[in-house]
């Protein structure tokens, strides 16, 4: 089933996802649902930035990228007081056991059998009221990886965390409304099939906000690659980011047979956006635009004249070149 979490989240989760099966097949992760697997498989090949591939970047790629940032976090820390490598595989651990945390409160072949017999009947609903009470259990799971990443987090992402623990909080909320019955109303109105035919769409929409974020495959062997990876911060840069990346998505959206699948997930967007303290940076950014494009748009009242100008400039160039 494709997904739509928030943008540069989407982005990191892809990484972790698409790490995690790396370190899986290399048999250092605890066994997961092999359907699971392939979904965040096919989630880390197609919304990561070109040449981001299991043929371009292995496992040990990863690591490296792991210790640098565990060891850029503590640089102010005496030197060789804290062990990188050691926090670095205490994170694929924990990676590993969110994944069969998670896995073991939904799992995907399930969720998918249940739906497909479930559908014909209506009964949505009941499915995914089964999973929406397990949703404390996935908000511990969540709690204890995010516990495993403080030290590897420097003081202004440690600043921004428990605002991050908030918004996923508040998507999991979002999802499990009324026991899921926003969910179930999605995938009755052709949501995953909209997802799914717009997904090329979404991952340009991402990639042209977000991909920036992420160091080049070539620069992942440089010695300074800590100074290459990004903040995990929802900063003014991030917010206005986000915005972008969900008016760019809700437009693709709005594009399929039913409209309702890009009114849940703008909505979403909305829900989780009020969680943080981004809309002053949102609305700023806005009026900024507003201001540059009112002064290049042409005046309507000289439109002709304006127009004939340019024609007239456009046939003097031959001449132009000739003299």
């Amino acid at each position: 089933m494709e997904r739509t979490p928030s943008a540069s989240h989407l982005l990191l989760l892809a990484v972790v996802a698409w790490g995690c099966c790396l370190a899986l097949g290399s048999g250092q992760l605890p066994e997961v649902d092999p359907a699971t697997v392939k979904d965040l498989e096919e989630l880390g090949a197609h919304y990561l930035p070109a040449g981001y591939s299991k043929a371009n970047v292995s496992l040990a790629d990863l690591q490296r990228l792991l210790r640098a940032k565990c060891e850029k976090a503590n640089q102010a820390l005496p030197a060789g007081s804290v062990n990188a490598t050691a926090l670095g595989t205490a994170i694929e651990q924990a990676a590993g056991q969110l994944m069969g945390c998670i896995g073991g409160l939904a799992n995907v072949t399930e969720i998918l059998d249940e739906i497909e017999k479930a559908s014909p009947k209506g009964d949505l609903d009941v499915v995914f009221e089964k999973y929406c009470l397990r949703l404390p259990q996935a908000k511990t799971c969540l709690r204890e990886f995010n516990a495993v990443l403080q030290p590897c987090l420097t003081r202004e992402e440690r600043s921004h965390n428990a605002l991050m623990q908030r918004i996923m909080d508040k998507l999991l909320e979002f999802v499990c409304y009324k026991n899921g019955d926003q969910i179930a109303l999605f995938i009755a109105e052709q949501g995953p099939e909209c997802l799914q035919a717009s997904r090329d769409h979404i991952a340009t929409c991402l990639n042209t906000t977000f991909a920036g974020y992420l160091p080049q495959v070539g620069q992942l062997s440089s010695s300074n690659i800590a100074d290459l990876l990004p903040e995990l911060v929802l900063g003014p840069r991030q917010c206005v980011d986000l915005y972008d990346f969900e008016t760019c998505t809700v437009r693709h959206l709005e594009r399929c047979e039913t409209i309702t699948p890009s009114n849940i997930v703008e909505s979403m967007f909305r829900y989780v956006r009020k969680e943080s303290n981004c809309q002053p940076a949102i609305e700023r950014v806005l009026q900024e635009r507003q201001r540059a494009q009112a002064l290049t748009a042409p005046d309507p009242a000289a439109g002709g004249a304006a127009s004939l100008v340019a024609w007239s400039l456009l046939l003097l160039l031959p001449l132009a070149a000739v003299l």
